[in-house]
């Protein structure tokens, strides 16, 4: 399927015209270095996402020599920025065409708006509570072969290939594309937009992509991931955006327990319960006593605290 089979309705998304530049909290034209990562800052109720962003912030500046990081925030948390974000933070762009996430504890219906809002021409998309350890530099050169690179493999603690579907059953399934969308990176081209308008157009039309294309297994409320899998699977990219013979570029640690190749019975679904972790004076991340050197996506939202921030900004600041 692609865009010409779509009703008319929704065809008014995908052709009206965008500004590709942002604008920061100033409402400046933002212009910054070739390359870098963004992520998105939306504070829920009970989940500061602007201070895990402000760790990921600090641990690229920690690690990589690509370290800039654009921060895209609503309105609300916006209010809450201070010189210490100020100072780390690379970029920091208003969301776009009001806030889509608005009201929603899951903050993920912006995710389509990254291209709108990155001042980069090469971007990597993060979730906010991730780390970096050691440098993943040399990916960019690799990731540059593609316009779009998903990634579609990722690893447990012990840095072994996830290879269990618990919370992807829909995937399997349905035979959509691997894909997770929280490593996903992009340069400035065509297929660029033509893939982030049809996220664009899944996550807005949310009911009517999921009752023609994604009923009957798995979850039916709406993820990224989903939504990135089923634009790659519609608009037919799936080989110029995903490699799946390629384990190690890109991916990530990804810390949901039940894939972490431990028995139910000895972890919990919050795995900071089970497993010991710490972030060292040196900060390498130890997750049961395995040292890691990808990054890292914890997950559970308390992981990161006061005290691991206090590690990051001695070590940067």
């Amino acid at each position: 399927m692609n865009k010409d089979d779509l009703s008319n309705d929704i065809l008014d998304v995908y052709n009206d015209d965008r500004l590709s530049t942002p604008k920061d909290i100033t409402g400046s034209l933002v212009r910054g270095p070739s390359r870098g990562y963004i992520t998105i800052a939306q504070n829920s109720e009970d989940i500061d996402y602007l201070e895990m962003s402000y760790a990921l912030a600090l641990s690229l500046k920690a690690s990589q020599e690509h370290n800039k990081l654009c921060v895209c925030v609503d309105e609300e948390t916006k209010k809450l920025i201070t010189d210490k974000h100020r100072d780390v933070f690379d970029a920091i762009v208003d969301i776009p065409w009001n806030d889509d996430a608005k009201g929603d504890k899951w903050k993920i219906h912006n995710k389509w708006k990254y291209p709108h809002m990155t001042p980069y021409d090469e971007t990597i998309i993060l979730d906010s509570d991730m780390i970096f350890t050691e440098s993943v530099d040399y990916w960019w050169d690799y990731l540059g072969k593609k316009d779009v690179w998903c990634c579609t493999n990722v690893k447990t603690f012990r840095n072994e290939d996830v290879t269990s579907n618990y919370y992807r059953t829909k995937f399997t399934q349905l035979g959509l594309p691997n894909v997770y969308s929280n490593f996903t990176y992009f340069n400035k081209s065509e297929l660029t937009f033509e893939f982030f308008r049809m996220v664009e157009l899944i996550m807005t039309h949310w009911n009517v992509y999921f009752d023609k294309f994604l009923a009957g297994v798995g979850q039916n409320w709406m993820s990224a991931d989903v939504a990135y899998a089923l634009a790659v699977q519609l608009l037919d990219i799936e080989e110029e955006t995903c490699d799946y013979d390629i384990k190690d570029i890109p991916t990530f640690v990804h810390m949901k327990s039940m894939v972490q190749n431990v028995p139910e019975t000895q972890i919990e679904s919050n795995w900071t319960k089970s497993i010991t972790s710490e972030l060292g004076d040196d900060l390498q991340v130890k997750i049961g006593n395995f040292t890691q050197t990808l990054p890292v996506h914890y997950v559970e939202k308390n992981w990161m605290d006061s005290n691991k921030i206090k590690q990051l900004e001695d070590a940067v600041l």
